[in-house]
């Protein structure tokens, strides 16, 4: 009985780690002037396909060169990299342009995981 529970629920757990997840992330701080931002962000990260996505506004980002670790989630797309500090949920958002930087800091928490019916 309890070599069955016991792999019932490791399986569990395998199962929910395979699902991919979504931070809904707030930019709160911009290097030039802190505090003026606050806008969501919603990232979404698979480990186990290696995908990181991310959605600001109307515009989707598909990201490649793509690590996902225990400690971090980093990504590099044409005019955007991303890390997320798994530890805090912090992240960093740049974009690159035309002779300009900009570099945003935030908040991650993780989406709440659906109640179970």
């Amino acid at each position: 009985m309890i070599v069955y529970t016991l792999l019932t629920a490791s399986a569990w757990i395998v199962e929910a780690s395979a699902a991919p997840q979504q931070l809904n992330c707030i930019l709160t701080d911009t290097e030039a002037q802190p505090g003026s931002e606050n806008r969501p962000i919603i990232v979404v990260f698979d480990e186990d396909a290696k995908t990181l996505t991310a959605k600001d506004g109307d515009h989707t980002y598909s990201f490649s060169n793509i690590s996902i670790s225990n400690v971090s989630i980093n990504g590099l797309d044409d005019t955007v990299s991303l890390g997320i500090d798994r530890s805090s949920f912090g992240i960093v958002w740049q974009q690159y342009g035309a002779d300009k930087l900009t570099t945003e800091f935030g908040h991650c928490p993780p989406a709440p995981a659906p109640k179970p019916k």
